[in-house]
């Protein structure tokens, strides 16, 4: 059953598939095992940044040759449910041209290893430029009781939390 939320999706999130470790010159190195796509229903908000205060802004050679669009160099902080997925084999997603016309997408319907936290994501939210972002939160299915027990089965889907810094190519 699709979720109420299908037709507001406005994100996307690229997760890494995790391949098989070898040795490849006496170092362990994990071979490209390909992509998750996954489109979501998310909101933003601000939650620190330079203007505020709360964090300073980086010096040129920490951004690896990426820039800041503007002065303020804010991060943000999205929330929202990851409602479909597919999975792309040796990856070749291209979240600036996300074109996503020929896939076919299952609906996300419990926690599932490869959307664990604290992993780096590409991140595309809305209309705008992509993001790099931290999963910060990937909680599987609600619990709650009471109307949050009606309102989160009919939902569906896993809740998602990424934090995502403005920092563009």
């Amino acid at each position: 059953m699709a979720s109420p939320l299908a037709p507001y999706i406005n994100s996307l999130v690229v997760f890494k598939a995790e391949g098989t470790v070898t040795i490849v010159n006496g170092r362990y190195t994990a071979a490209d095992a390909g992509q998750y796509v996954v489109r979501a229903f998310m909101k933003r908000a601000q939650y620190s940044g330079v203007s505020s205060g709360s964090r300073k802004l980086p010096l040129e050679s920490q951004l690896d040759g990426t820039m800041m669009p503007g002065a303020s160099g804010d991060a943000f902080y999205y929330r929202g449910y990851a409602l479909e997925w597919t999975y792309l084999p040796g990856g070749g997603f291209d979240i600036e041209n996300p074109d996503i016309s020929g896939y076919t997408f299952a609906t996300v319907a419990r926690q599932y290893d490869w959307m664990y936290t604290g992993q780096e994501v590409n991140f595309l939210f809305g209309e705008e430029k992509p993001l790099i972002g931290v999963v910060q939160r990937s909680s599987g299915i609600f619990g709650g009781l009471g109307i949050d027990e009606i309102v989160y089965k009919e939902i569906g889907g896993v809740e998602l939390q990424i934090t995502g810094a403005e920092v563009q190519v």
